[in-house]
């Protein structure tokens, strides 16, 4: 079989609600990969908390993690970063409206108000490692601290307790500066993202650097932060718990990430 490129988001898609892979999902990606199709996890979440949902498959499974900004070949791993001009009006606009904005390393999540464990289960999935992973989180403490740690800084996320109406003044005013991408990835939360970087981007490269034409590449998702990486493939399908919008722009829908939705995808795609 000519090899094929698979891109899974993790949350709503790649994994059920208790953070594991289903095991017929599992199943399923094992026997395509002994085929010789690669696949890749794509999602908003650090390299590290990445890493433990791929750990729950097999280490064969590649990477794109704080939504493209770092992305895996082998293992050598791309990185871009927010920026020192970036991060300082992220600060200031999240600060004067009272929001927390946790920024993200590889490995390391710094906050600015709110402890990353004051947060929602969900929301704190998405920047905290679960039982078996370290906790490595710290305070900003001030600007200068931020300017420190700006080499370091790959992507951020700001997150309301409820959609509000400061979220939308945030996304306003951060994309009015021109310095970074906005994305969402639920109704509460702003992902923070280097200009010009998506999940997209990161599918694009890789393709190309495996030599992989777009029509021997699948990509699931269910969510808006998706759907750039769901355009960018041959066939992107968006899972039966995804919103309507979601559905229309894909090639395909699929069952619920609680439903086997990427398993009965693949088996009946590749017809095994």
């Amino acid at each position: 079989m000519e090899p094929y490129l698979v891109f899974m988001d993790i949350d709503g898609t790649l994994i059920d609600n208790h953070q594991n892979v289903l095991p017929e999902t599992k199943r399923t990606i094992e026997k395509l990969q002994q085929r010789g199709v690669i696949f890749y996890i794509a999602t908003g979440r650090m390299l590290s908390l990445a890493e433990l949902i791929r750990n729950k498959i097999n280490d064969q499974v590649e990477i794109i993690a704080s939504n493209g900004s770092v992305y895996q070949k082998g293992h050598h791993f791309h990185k871009e970063h927010l920026g020192w001009n970036a991060l300082k009006e992220i600060y200031n606009i999240t600060s004067e409206l009272g929001l927390s904005t946790n920024f993200f390393t590889t490995d390391m999540t710094y906050y600015t108000r709110e402890k990353p464990w004051m947060l929602s289960r969900l929301a704190r999935v998405r920047v905290m490692a679960d039982k078996t992973g370290n906790r490595r989180f710290e305070k900003v403490r001030d600007l200068e601290h931020l300017h420190q740690l700006s080499s370091q800084i790959i992507n951020g996320i700001t997150i309301d307790k409820t959609k509000s109406e400061r979220l939308d003044e945030a996304r306003e005013k951060m994309e009015a500066t021109g310095l970074l991408k906005v994305s969402s990835s639920s109704p509460n939360n702003l992902e923070l993202i280097p200009r010009r970087i998506s999940k997209a981007t990161a599918v694009r490269a890789i393709m190309d650097k495996y030599g992989i034409p777009l029509e021997r590449t699948i990509a699931f998702g269910n969510d808006m932060n998706d759907l750039e990486m769901i355009k960018a493939v041959g066939t992107g399908v968006a899972m039966g718990n995804s919103p309507q919008i979601l559905k229309d722009e894909a090639d395909a829908v699929t069952d619920s990430n609680v439903e086997n939705g990427i398993g009965n995808f693949l088996e009946s795609y590749f017809k095994i």
